[in-house]
């Protein structure tokens, strides 16, 4: 393959969802020359077999231009809409969600393609920089006249000076904005041609979800690792995995797609947050949530919460997730007055499914909360019996499967209650629905002392998909 024969270099293409796209940086190319063997380590890592894998090539050269008179090679703004063409047409437009590896000036041109191009925002769940001279390169000054995509790399010059200024705007937390993809500054300990400097302290101070990060090597060793164990490529697989199980239903792939609706839920619902109804409300809290503004969902549901026990009971849900994490009794009893308030108002107006929702959330807060072992499992299955009775009275769906099953965990019934799990994966649920039920499953257990399900609960939930 020569730079002229295409754009795209497929390394697999399985029609998946997600695809990870490689951009090489200044002077480089979409084959092997720049990152070695680091797209087959991606190819190769079953974790990631949801996945496709291209690299991309543009124009580029260690030359002078010779603008009007032959060619020039293009400046980054130029070579930011050609990435952003790439993007919105095949095969690329076809995913739902792309990953964008890039490497040096590579880098540049993927930052300033999400300023420049909102629909691709709208796609890229994933942004890794591997020794991007995000500040600028005092090295390039001079030879600031002699090809364009040097001059657009200088220190302090006009372009890198509008790009740090651009993010700050869009995404910076001074304005009040999130970075809606995973983003990673990725420095070489021994990196002389792009100092950490320039890499990693853009970001430091007004990017807070920004991961910044070390490994080992010079400018050229980070993105050409000689294993799949060298720590670049370890940060890679991490970063598209998330916190999923290696051949878990809520792969990284699946959970960086639904990632990408909920910023588009945002989108449409936000700006009109003061006419939304109900349910609409709920929607927009819960992708505010899903992307990390978890102040912004409180203060939307708070408002919600008097006119839906459906709005009450996702307020209760982010206070109980909010004290697992950090413990704080305050949240346990709020969580636990609006479960109870809302399964009152439920059971009063004959709504079983919000009764059974509600309830089997009573019968965890007190199982989960007390510190009298046996008083509070003995609660938790008396709840649990009612919960049963609402069950029976509402229509066959995953929720009352993912509930009986959890209400019969209460009774102490394990063989029972990994039937009704069973029944509610083949309801085919959402990746974080499959995972915030197995996790919840795994507490159960633990609480009720039925740790000899804990590998069965493995093997059920984690074997979906599995040859």
């Amino acid at each position: 393959m020569t730079k002229s024969d295409t754009h795209l270099v497929e390394h697999r293409n399985n029609r998946s969802d997600t695809a990870v796209v490689f951009i090489h940086g200044f002077n480089g190319d979409a084959s092997s020359g720049t990152w070695g063997d680091f797209p087959d380590y991606v190819r190769n890592n079953p974790a990631l077999a949801n996945w496709d894998i291209y690299s991309l090539a543009y124009a580029t050269k260690l030359s002078i231009d010779l603008v009007g008179l032959w060619e020039a090679c293009p400046d980054i703004s130029k070579l930011a809409c050609f990435l952003h063409t790439c993007c919105m047409n095949p095969p690329l437009d076809r995913y739902k969600s792309l990953a964008l590896v890039a490497h040096s000036m590579g880098g540049l041109v993927v930052q300033r393609a999400l300023v420049d191009y909102d629909d691709l925002v709208h796609v890229v769940s994933h942004v890794f920089l591997f020794g991007t001279p995000s500040g600028g390169l005092a090295k390039a000054s001079p030879f600031k006249m002699l090809n364009r995509q040097v001059r657009d790399m200088v220190r302090n010059g006009p372009f890198v000076k509008d790009l740090r200024h651009r993010w700050v705007l869009r995404f910076g937390d001074a304005a009040g904005k999130i970075l809606p993809f995973k983003f990673w500054a990725v420095a070489g300990d021994r990196d002389e041609f792009v100092p950490a400097g320039s890499s990693l302290e853009p970001f430091r101070k007004h990017f807070s979800q920004a991961s910044v990060c070390v490994v080992p090597g010079n400018h050229l060793d980070i993105i050409k690792p000689l294993s799949s164990n060298h720590l670049s490529a370890q940060l890679l697989f991490k970063g598209l995995q998330g916190t999923a199980g290696i051949s878990g239903p809520w792969t990284g792939a699946a959970v960086a797609v639904e990632s990408r609706e909920f910023v588009k839920a945002i989108e449409l619902f936000e700006p009109h947050q003061e006419d939304l109804d109900t349910d609409a409300a709920t929607l927009l809290a819960l992708a505010l949530e899903g992307v990390g503004r978890s102040s912004d969902a409180m203060a939307l549901l708070e408002k919600y919460k008097g006119s839906s026990t459906d709005a009450m009971g996702v307020l209760a849900g982010r206070l109980k997730r909010r004290w697992l994490v950090e413990r704080r009794a305050a949240d346990a009893l709020r969580a636990r007055e609006l479960y109870a308030e809302a399964y009152k108002i439920a059971e009063q107006a004959g709504d079983h499914a919000q009764a059974f929702y509600h309830g089997i959330n009573i019968a965890f807060m007190d199982l989960a909360y007390s510190s009298a072992r046996n008083e509070a499992k003995a609660n938790a299955s008396r709840i649990a019996a009612k919960v049963l009775l609402h069950c029976k009275s509402a229509k066959p769906e995953k929720w009352r499967f993912a509930t009986e099953a959890e209400a019969l965990l209460m009774q102490g019934e394990g063989a029972a209650a990994l039937g009704r799990y069973k029944a509610y994966i083949e309801e085919c649920p959402s990746p974080r629905e499959v995972e915030s039920t197995y996790m919840q499953a795994k507490k159960v257990a633990d609480l009720m002392g039925l740790r000899s399900l804990n590998d069965q609960l493995d093997r059920l939930f984690l074997g979906i998909g599995q040859s």
